[in-house]
């Protein structure tokens, strides 16, 4: 592991501990972080494919009855059917904080028109064509739950990464780094004592020397 270019000193020294010691500490909090990240993900995750089954599910069997609506109805009934029952919703923007993360979410507003039941009683209507409306139109509020969990999923899937890259950074990079220059430090200072004893001894010699 290659080393920082950093001179020799004690107060270098000193300066490099303390920021193995915030490096550590760093890594510990993006650590707990990222374990803390990856439980909310997991759990969405396993939202998302229970809400995708149930939508799934659903939008099968509406399509199924509009299916069998269109073997007694004609072309232009069902155009005129599916006009009358046409409703407007509107959606209002928000947003949740997941562990520090900011999510985007959306809320189902309310709808413009007049209710399903009433629109729909006004045409000759197969019975399976006003049950397979109301089953897509009651299908909007989780298409939006749905939605709002997909884009959690992924953003807090490209911040787990993100968060991860920091960490191995941190352990395989960063502190093996600083603890490789702390050592050559150490190394060097040590040196330097033994050469101030041996020269200290040196001296010392040729003063007991002149003395003799």
């Amino acid at each position: 592991m290659a080393r920082l270019n950093v001179n020799p000193t004690r107060m270098e020294r000193t300066r490099q501990k303390d920021r193995e010691k915030t490096a550590r500490r760093g890594h510990k909090l993006l650590k707990d972080k990222s374990d803390e990240m990856l439980r909310n993900f997991l759990r969405l995750i396993k939202q998302n494919q229970k809400l995708r089954e149930q939508v799934e599910e659903e939008l099968v069997r509406g399509l199924r009855l509009f299916m069998t609506a269109r073997t007694h109805m004609t072309t232009q009934e069902i155009e005129n059917a599916v006009q009358s029952c046409a409703m407007e919703c509107s959606f209002v923007p928000d947003k949740q904080n997941i562990m520090g993360l900011t999510v985007p979410k959306v809320h189902l507003g309310q709808t413009q028109g007049l209710p399903l039941q009433s629109t729909c009683h006004l045409f000759t209507t197969h019975p399976s064509f006003d049950k397979s409306i109301q089953i897509l139109s009651a299908l909007m509020a989780k298409l939006v739950e749905l939605a709002n969990v997909e884009k959690s999923c992924a953003m807090l899937a490209d911040e787990i990464q993100r968060i991860r890259r920091r960490v191995n950074a941190l352990e395989y990079s960063v502190i093996p780094q600083i603890g490789e220059t702390i050592r050559y430090i150490s190394m060097k200072l040590s040196e330097n004592e033994r050469g101030n004893q041996v020269r200290l001894m040196k001296v010392k010699e040729m003063l007991q020397e002149q003395e003799s």
